[in-house]
């Protein structure tokens, strides 16, 4: 009996992908995939039907695909249609002849949905480290712009910009001139001047850029093509801008022929790149990651997270912790969050504090203990928290493990450390250090959640020179939780003898 295998169809606007994956214990293996240039948006869109061509080519790549995934013996078929089939008056049309001739039944999906796929997609494939992306993908009839971290997503844009349907509405298909490029360019700024403005405010920390054409421009664009066949490159916004100056006076077949790709490609890539320059340049981006998952790869991530029962376990260490918070019973979503924005301050001040990663893990659970003295005495909760992380017998950590936690809860407001407290004295001199540095840090991390509401939602460190500037994000109105960081940061400037102030940017 073959093992839990799912086929996952996007039905594009330039393309129409299926892959095929191999549930495994961890995740999912890629066992086959096809990909048809079908073109269904071709002398559509913007309100007019589908061609009786482009529908017959549609059909005759699902059939193909349907055969495929039979052959294969999938469990499950997932084909979903974005901005073609969703604009066209006649999308029913291709629907029902999908099922006829293919017995695939497609469904619909609205931008936002389209965006939530492809930003599960990215997110299992690329390494946050804790901080905020702005994701872009760029499909045939519409580009997703999505804002968010690994756990949650801030905000979804869908515009009708895609890189066929520019290059429909501009003539950008064959050789073109730089007044076309030019009026190209003012229609694309003036319908992404909101979003981008917004997207800005928000801000992030890097960019992933997914879709065919993005993969291709970092294609074209990399002299080492081994990094664009690891599926991860980076695309110079430079680069970009003389790939737009190369292609502009190329026909559609000389550019096949000078960089290597498919005709049909070949004559919407020059839109791609002009939509993608235009959001780098309002972004203020000099660079994006390419990366080659996508939509279909999202879907999978989404029938395998339906049927995964949820996941048990986890290192002894940390159950052993989540098992006293438990007990204690703390307000967890306020711990976790300042979990979150304490790992992301040490992750970005790894130059300054010089901690490893096992210090990086104690931090996290002293952050997610820090109130389990609050059920004892609301007033001296801070020493309750010392006493119990001390004596909660916490499996799988060394006494002095234990140790640095404790005492990093019980610094976490009000005293900083000092040897006239028994419990700092009799650690050792490297053990305080760790204990100064890290405490620095979640009386900070502590501070912007002092509402607990997540008004801040994320902060980026900024260091120059002799001044740290901590700017942080936020959802919500937060004067409270910067009037207690600015306060708490004192001792952050003392033990790291830096300068320091906060920014902030609202959501």
């Amino acid at each position: 009996m073959p093992r839990n295998r799912v086929a996952a169809i996007d039905v594009g606007t330039n393309s129409i992908h299926m892959i095929i994956v191999e549930q495994q214990r961890h995740g999912f293996r890629v066992i086959d995939k096809e990909k048809e240039m079908v073109q269904l948006g071709r002398d559509s869109l913007e309100g007019r039907p589908l061609t009786d061509a482009a529908i017959q080519r549609g059909v005759e790549a699902l059939r193909t695909m349907a055969s495929v995934a039979a052959r294969w013996q999938v469990n499950e078929l997932v084909a979903v249609a974005t901005s073609a089939i969703r604009e066209a008056p006649n999308g029913e049309q291709f629907i029902d002849a999908a099922e006829r001739a293919a017995g695939i039944r497609i469904r619909v999906i609205s931008g936002e949905e389209e965006a939530d796929y492809i930003y599960r997609a990215v997110r299992s494939s690329v390494d946050f480290h804790g901080g905020t992306a702005v994701v872009i993908d760029i499909g045939g009839g519409s580009v997703e712009l999505i804002v968010g971290t690994s756990a949650e997503v801030f905000v979804t844009v869908s515009e009708p910009l895609g890189s066929l349907r520019v290059s429909q509405r501009f003539g950008l298909e064959g050789a073109v001139t730089p007044r076309a490029i030019e009026e190209c360019r003012k229609y694309v700024r003036r319908r992404l001047k909101k979003p981008l403005a917004h997207i800005a405010t928000l801000g992030f920390d890097f960019s992933v850029g997914t879709s065919g054409t993005i993969m291709t421009l970092a294609e074209i664009a990399s002299s080492h093509r081994d990094a664009v066949a690891s599926g991860l490159s980076w695309l110079p916004r430079k680069r970009l801008r003389d790939l737009i100056d190369h292609l502009t006076p190329l026909p559609a077949a000389e550019r096949a022929r000078r960089f290597n790709i498919d005709e049909k490609r070949a004559s919407t890539i020059l839109g791609g790149a002009i939509v993608l320059d235009e959001i780098l340049r309002g972004l203020d981006i000099e660079q994006v990651r390419a990366c080659d998952a996508a939509l279909r790869e999202g879907i999978i991530e989404y029938v395998l997270d339906r049927d995964r029962a949820p996941a048990k376990g986890g290192s002894v260490r940390r159950s052993s912790v989540l098992a006293l918070a438990e007990r204690s019973d703390i307000e967890q979503a306020h711990a976790a969050h300042v979990a979150h924005l304490a790992l992301r301050i040490f992750d970005q001040t790894a130059e300054l504090h010089r901690l490893n990663t096992g210090a990086r893990e104690l931090l996290e659970y002293a952050a997610l203990l820090h109130e389990v003295g609050m059920h004892v005495s609301y007033q001296s909760h801070h020493r309750h928290s010392y006493y119990l992380i001390s004596h909660a017998g916490l499996r799988g950590f060394t006494g002095d493990q234990v140790a640095v936690v404790a005492n990093i809860a019980r610094y976490y407001r009000k005293s900083t450390p000092t040897d006239e407290d028994e419990n700092f004295a009799r650690l050792a001199p490297a053990q305080k250090d760790v204990v100064r540095r890290l405490t620095a840090i979640l009386r900070i991390a502590d501070a912007l959640d002092r509402g607990r509401r997540r008004a801040v939602r994320d902060v980026h460190v900024e260091a120059n020179g002799e001044s740290i500037r901590f700017r942080v994000r936020l959802r919500d109105n937060a004067e409270v939780e910067l009037d207690a960081a600015t306060r708490r940061a004192r001792y952050f400037g003392k033990v790291f003898k830096r300068d320091v102030d906060f920014a902030s940017s609202a959501a």
